[in-house]
């Protein structure tokens, strides 16, 4: 009997606790999202986070020439997006090795600079 009991406890505390409040806890969050939609009271959506969504690690090639050895055509990656026009980036040689000019391995171009490589 205590057995029965046991389990029919249990089996009460997740019927109750697992499905009806979860379902409500459910619509809850669906009224708020309404609430939210319906009042405009959305969170803004950070340009610099769309940004990095976009380009950060992404291949890259230059569109114009910056210096002698960063010429238009060099391959590199970015490496971190500054502001909505600029970035960090590194570039590559026709081996694969890490162009380092000046003792810096990475340097800032603006976003007109580039293109994405598909």
């Amino acid at each position: 009997m205590i057995i029965f009991e046991i389990l029919g406890k249990i089996f009460v505390q997740l019927l109750f606790e697992g499905l009806i409040l979860g379902f409500f806890k459910l619509i809850g969050k669906g009224f708020n999202k309404l609430g939210k939609l319906f009042s405009g009271t959305e969170t803004p959506i950070d340009p610099i986070k769309v940004l990095e969504k976009k380009y950060l690690y992404k291949k890259i090639e230059l569109t114009e020439n910056l210096s002698e050895d960063l010429i238009s055509g060099r391959q590199g990656a970015v490496m971190e997006i500054i502001d909505k026009d600029n970035v960090f980036a590194e570039f590559y040689d026709s081996k694969g090795k890490q162009i380092a000019l000046n003792n810096e391995l990475v340097f800032k171009i603006g976003m007109n600079q580039f293109k994405l490589k598909k």
